[in-house]
């Protein structure tokens, strides 16, 4: 219900532990409902989407068992993030992909197929998760001691704005990102769906790992400022400007040179991809600055901002893809995707700038 988003924000760490309780409560009772449906609905549900029918689907009671781990994780990377604990984050970080990794390997040697992908990926999230905890509960156990069911009810109605609107936006995000990979593969043929979808999951690694490590320091900052001093515009502008030179260059070279690069690096298979890559340099270069600065409208608590700007968002992907299809070209749909794309994020730009000046207060005559 994203109310990990809200533990960096109170100024007192009992609240902000309180929230974290909460985070992880909510999680657990999350799954526990997600392990009933999958007792009475799951198999209905999976030959529903699937059109067929299904003889296994005993991995269908893992989904609560991640969802749980991924609950458990979010809420307690928000608080060492609070506690500027970046080594913290990185070893737990470093420690999932590479036993999620291992695992996986090791359970495909095994012959486990696909049930071993999925259990690899539990395994990482859950030895990420026990770092994080661990490292909680043996510095702060006497803080965890002191948490009051009163208190945590109390931070469920103060954040409520959270599951309002930052759920809901969420989720309309959720939708957007798969607008391109429906139409694409609806509309055209099975290769174009193909090189779109290496190009994004090759573009957009780059941009996660470093939006990632950018938002980690810049929410604690940002948001330590914004309690202090009702403001966090210094540390907004450092940040985008540290985003925009670490981005100009890499943007830059996939313009000039994507179908080159992927022709050489990958095959001249995927070149149609780097193409793809070229249309939509602008765009990851957008995200890469906008992605670690969006924290800004949490901070601000002024997530329905957030939420109207998704719902755009989501207006302006549909229009543009079915401006392609009008057209029948997947360069058209690309092109207006990724420069609508990028005129959305400057607007969120602008819009989270306005809000790291802090509130506007009228000074009364006298």
């Amino acid at each position: 219900m994203r109310y990990e988003y809200a533990i960096i924000l109170p100024k007192d760490e009992n609240n902000s532990l309180a929230i974290v309780a909460l985070s992880v409560i909510i999680a657990f009772l999350i799954s526990c409902l997600l392990f009933l449906s999958m007792i009475f609905f799951g198999m209905s549900f999976l030959e529903i989407i699937t059109n067929k029918k299904i003889d296994n689907s005993s991995w269908l009671f893992l989904i609560p068992l991640s969802v749980f781990t991924i609950g458990v994780y979010s809420s307690f990377n928000y608080w060492q993030n609070r506690k500027a604990h970046y080594k913290t984050l990185a070893v737990s970080r470093i420690s999932q992909y590479a036993l999620m990794t291992g695992a996986q390997i090791g359970f495909g040697a095994a012959l486990m197929k696909s049930l071993g992908l999925i259990l690899g990926e539990i395994a990482g999230r859950v030895c990420a998760a026990f770092i994080l905890a661990f490292r909680t509960f043996k510095d702060d156990f006497l803080l965890i001691k002191n948490i009051r069911w009163k208190n945590v009810t109390k931070q469920f109605k103060r954040y409520k704005n959270f599951p309002m609107f930052s759920l809901p936006g969420d989720l309309i995000n959720v939708f957007t990102n798969q607008v391109p990979i429906l139409a694409l593969g609806k509309y055209f043929v099975p290769n174009i769906l193909g090189n779109y979808f290496f190009m994004d999951r090759i573009m957009n690694a780059p941009v996660t790992l470093i939006g990632k490590a950018v938002l980690d320091v810049f929410k604690q900052r940002a948001s330590s400022d914004y309690i202090k001093y009702g403001n966090c515009k210094s540390v907004y502008i450092k940040t985008f400007k540290t985003l925009v030179v670490a981005s100009s260059i890499p943007t830059l070279i996939t313009f000039i040179f994507a179908p080159v690069l992927f022709r050489i690096i990958f095959g001249a298979e995927w070149e149609l991809a780097g193409e793809f890559a070229r249309i939509m340099a602008l765009l990851f270069f957008f995200r890469l600055i906008a992605s670690p600065l969006s924290y800004m409208f949490f901070i601000a608590e002024k997530q329905y901002y957030d939420m109207i700007w998704q719902v755009c968002l989501f207006l302006t992907t549909l229009t543009s893809f079915f401006a392609g299809i009008y057209f029948n070209s997947v360069k058209v749909c690309l092109w207006c995707y990724s420069v609508s794309y990028s005129v959305m994020y400057i607007i969120y730009l602008v819009i989270s700038y306005s809000l790291a000046k802090g509130p506007k207060i009228i000074k009364s005559g006298t």
